[in-house]
């Protein structure tokens, strides 16, 4: 009975070390299994948050030979058509590119050679100069010596992009028109060639290709630059959109709020005519809106509203410089508020009888924060409590949105009393 007993608690003292083994195996399997997964999460968390910095670091090379290539003495002779040698002009050019400046004497030259440097060569440049006061005009002066297609426009008194860019548009001769500010390059030099081969093998309105965006305070010419590629994230690559979805491809709609998604000009080439129809449709506005930011939003926003067809090529075509001293960045010292104010006027009687009116709304809360304030509490806020009274009366907005209207408007009629 003893030995019984005995081999019996063995068995069990046995099993139960066994099966502490087992446990302490299982707990420490399960302990690495868990810090695996949390690092494997913290990866992939890092790697999205920061994917947008590090996506082009083994591009950054390419972009510099870009660079240095375009800035350098380009021998001209060997593309285009000479004529006593001078890059001549073509009589129908099939591309108008269009390039607003003012005082942009440090970075026109590099600008206007990015675009002498496509290998396509039946364009015309249309330089549009706001009333610099600086050797902008003297620098372009010097390269139409070289090439004539270039054409200058200046203007006798400093109206804004929205005026020059659209003055530009109503003398171009091209089917196309492509813009680019005067700070900005071209990288690919085969970017015309394939935009207008899509176009015209599909008859396409509006094509768009993506950018990289360097933060720099002046254009640096072989030197590492931190770039980010512009559109990427939200863009239905290579596929054509048409009407009616276009209409709101503008915009991106989330839990009945809008939010924008796209404002740039930059980086399209677009059909001429419908370019000339949407500044038909803001009329006067180009004359009395003299925006220094926003103002390719508004054509942007018609464009593809009048535009049957549209699709984006997932080709990095030119460099966005983003300047922190450039006058769009530049919040502080020149804004005339109430300029921004008639541009919110015109999109809320633009899209007040649709539920898009809601994107005026978060246009208001947008421009807060950089461009309105400023000046806001002086001469304009009077203009201000007037339109965000019609907004708040206005159709569609939402219940949520009339609530945040409300109280600003609370807010803007104490500060009123106070001036």
């Amino acid at each position: 009975m003893n030995n019984d007993y005995f081999i019996i608690y063995s068995s069990i003292l046995l099993i139960k070390k066994r099966f502490q083994k087992q446990s302490k195996f299982c707990k420490n399997y399960f302990l690495l299994l868990l810090i695996i997964t949390f690092l494997s999460i913290t990866v992939i968390i890092i790697y999205t948050f920061f994917k947008k910095y590090f996506i082009l670091n083994n591009n950054n090379k390419n972009i510099n030979k870009i660079l240095i290539k375009i800035n350098s003495n380009i021998l001209l002779y060997k593309k285009g058509i000479l004529v006593n040698g001078i890059l001549s002009s073509y009589s129908n050019p099939l591309i108008t590119v269009i390039i607003s400046v003012y005082n942009s004497e440090r970075t026109i030259k590099a600008a206007i050679r990015s675009v002498q440097n496509q290998s396509f060569r039946d364009i015309e440049i249309i330089i549009i100069d706001d009333f610099s006061n600086d050797k902008s005009l003297s620098i372009i002066k010097q390269l139409q010596i070289e090439d004539s297609r270039i054409k200058i426009i200046k203007n006798k008194i400093n109206r804004g992009p929205l005026f020059s860019k659209s003055l530009a548009a109503l003398n171009s001769r091209g089917k196309y028109v492509i813009l680019l500010d005067s700070d900005d390059l071209f990288v690919n030099e085969n970017l015309f060639n394939i935009c207008y081969r899509e176009v015209k093998t599909y008859n396409i309105d509006i094509i768009e290709f993506s950018g990289f965006q360097i933060h720099t305070n002046f254009v640096k010419i072989g030197d590492k630059l931190p770039s980010i590629p512009l559109y990427l994230r939200y863009k239905r690559k290579n596929e054509l959109v048409i009407q009616p979805e276009l209409s709101n491809y503008m915009f991106l709609k989330n839990d009945e709020k809008y939010k924008q998604i796209d404002g740039f000009l930059c980086g399209k080439l677009i059909k001429t005519s419908l370019y000339i129809n949407s500044l038909k449709i803001i009329g006067n506005h180009i004359y009395n809106l003299k925006l220094y930011y926003g103002d390719d939003r508004i054509i942007n926003f018609i464009l593809l509203k009048v535009a049957n067809s549209f699709k984006f090529l997932e080709i990095y075509g030119f460099i966005y410089y983003y300047n922190k001293y450039s006058i769009t960045k530049s919040f502080k010292n020149y804004r005339n508020c109430y300029d921004d104010l008639r541009y919110i006027n015109f999109l809320f009687y633009f899209t007040k009888n649709s539920d898009e009116s809601e994107i005026v709304i978060y246009e208001i809360f947008r421009r807060l924060n950089r461009t309105i304030r400023p000046g806001l509490y002086k001469d304009n806020i009077h203009y201000f409590i007037i339109l965000l009274t019609d907004i708040l009366n206005g159709k569609y907005i939402s219940k949520s949105s009339k609530n945040k209207i409300y109280y600003l408007l609370k807010e803007l009629k104490q500060k009123q009393k106070e001036i």
